[in-house]
């Protein structure tokens, strides 16, 4: 373990939150102009199994952050232009309404591919292709860029989709080559056989499952997660939910990835500054990335405080969840997961977590977290 002892009382807040938890453990990993400041862990990864420096876990929807940095690093280099038509790198998608969707429209959440309407299974989102196939058929949800509402999914494959006809890679096979390798960290979307024994067990408080009146807000939030057939059960079953090791070798960089904090912050701290070497992005292309927040509530009309996202991003919104400053952004994930960085302070953090509460303060781990970070940055 690594604990600065300026930055100790963020270590004590994340040691008291984490033995609060009703199950599970965590990790959490902060880097400051391009160093390591804490790197730190505490409970179990599985029942009688206390949580090591070698322990993985899903972090859900922090995978769009690592997304979002792959796009910018082809926009950076001139081969993925936001503001062109997704049909220039995938023409196949030039149908059914979806003619003039931009890449920015999938980056903001605008393009009305919330969710699949197809019923897909999990042999078939296993397959990947199929799920990219049935988005390119589809009619969209809502008009395009008429508004916003999350993709929690469905994000992954699109882009996923474009990086490939671009670059001819799987976007896991990108993110290995380009974020993961490079900087020596551990970062999946589709994980390998190997790690498997390293990986956290997810623990949720069971939230019942619902159905829905057909093509009501809820119904599409919860296709959203669930494309239809392939995930049906609690997101921590171990046959069809997160605990599941074919999903955690699934392509799915939405809301699957796998990592754990240290990596996480390490990959954002190189995005704001050179770490060990490595830069991943220019200030310039983070200024425009996070430039471009969606104002005001969804196309569902759900009420604030809410996230505010930009071109691939979370981006600070006081209202929502503390944060450094003006320049913070990244992206959460389901239960507390968080990945950000931000380009005033030059800071990269990652906090990973197996305890996926439900409820609607499920996050509030990382808030506290940021927000003490916030005062010891403030009194060095």
């Amino acid at each position: 373990m690594l604990i600065d002892p300026r930055f100790a009382p963020v270590a004590d807040k994340f040691f008291a939150l984490t033995k609060a938890q009703p199950a599970g453990g965590a990790s959490l990993a902060i880097y400051k102009d391009g160093e390591p400041l804490l790197d730190i862990w505490a409970g179990e990864s599985r029942p009688g199994i206390d949580w090591n420096e070698k322990t993985k876990s899903v972090i859900f929807s922090t995978s769009k952050g690592l997304l979002s940095i792959l796009c910018h690093r082809l926009i950076e280099q001139g081969l993925l232009n936001p503001d062109e038509k997704v049909s220039t790198y995938w023409p196949e998608f030039a149908q059914n309404g979806k003619e003039k969707i931009t890449v920015a429209m999938i980056m903001r959440h605008r393009s009305g591919l919330s969710a699949v309407r197809e019923d897909l299974t999990l042999d078939e989102f296993e397959q990947v292709i199929p799920v990219e196939e049935a988005l390119a058929r589809q009619k969209p949800i809502w008009e395009p860029d008429t508004g916003y509402l999350y993709h929690a999914g469905t994000i992954g494959h699109l882009l996923g989709k474009i990086i490939f006809n671009i670059t001819g890679k799987r976007v896991g096979q990108f993110l290995q080559e380009e974020l993961a390798k490079p900087l020596g960290v551990e970062a999946y979307f589709g994980g390998p056989a190997s790690i498997e024994p390293e990986m956290a067990f997810l623990k949720s408080d069971g939230a019942p499952l619902l159905e829905f009146e057909f093509e009501s807000p809820l119904y599409w939030n919860k296709r959203a997660m669930s494309y239809g057939k392939a995930f049906t059960g609690h997101v921590d079953d171990f046959v069809g939910g997160y605990n599941d090791s074919r999903v955690h070798a699934m392509e799915h960089a939405g809301a699957g990835g796998i990592s754990n904090a240290r990596s996480i912050a390490k990959i954002y701290s190189s995005v704001v500054h050179k770490t060990d070497g490595t830069r991943l992005l220019q200030d310039e292309t983070i200024e425009k990335a996070i430039a471009r927040p969606n104002p005001g509530p969804n196309v569902f009309g759900d009420p604030a405080p809410y996230p505010v996202h930009s071109l691939g991003f979370i981006v600070a919104n006081p209202e929502h969840s503390p944060v450094l400053s003006d320049k913070t952004f990244g992206h959460d994930g389901l239960g507390g997961q968080q990945g950000f960085a931000d380009l005033n302070y030059r800071i990269g953090f990652g906090y990973v977590t197996n305890w996926i509460p439900m409820v609607a303060n499920g996050m509030a781990r990382h808030r506290e977290l940021t927000a003490v970070l916030k005062k010891t940055l403030d009194n060095l």
